[in-house]
């Protein structure tokens, strides 16, 4: 590696790939996926999470309860076929390495404010 080499200046897309030449990202694209959770495993963390959160428990449970299992018995399917769909697609065609990344781009790398002030992902 001379000086000059490393005083050019990228001039096109390829230049900037990461993941071809990155330590940090050089091995991204053999790494495997994030795996997906079932809809039944999401939707059971997601009420035990909630457990710390209600101050009126048994009323509130029963509410939450009744809403999942609304949500598992109408749309939950679909979205949750939609959610496969869209990260099986997306590392076909090279778009994306998870189903995450997009999410993560937009709102922690994309902001130009400070993340720790203006996002919370509980807003989204």
């Amino acid at each position: 590696n001379n000086q000059e080499d490393d005083d050019t200046i990228a001039t096109n897309a390829d230049d900037f790939d990461d993941t071809k030449t990155s330590v940090t990202f050089g091995g991204q694209t053999e790494l495997p996926p994030l795996p997906i959770p079932s809809l039944e495993e999401t939707l059971n963390k997601f009420l035990k999470c909630l457990d710390a959160l209600y101050y009126d428990y048994e009323e509130q449970k029963e509410a939450s309860q009744a809403v999942v299992l609304e949500f598992l018995q109408g749309e939950g399917p679909k979205l949750q076929q939609l959610l496969l769909e869209y990260d099986r697609t997306g590392r076909e065609r090279g778009e994306i390495g998870s189903y995450v990344e997009e999410f993560w781009n937009d709102a922690y790398l994309a902001p130009d404010s400070s993340v720790v002030l203006n996002l919370n992902p509980y807003f989204v």
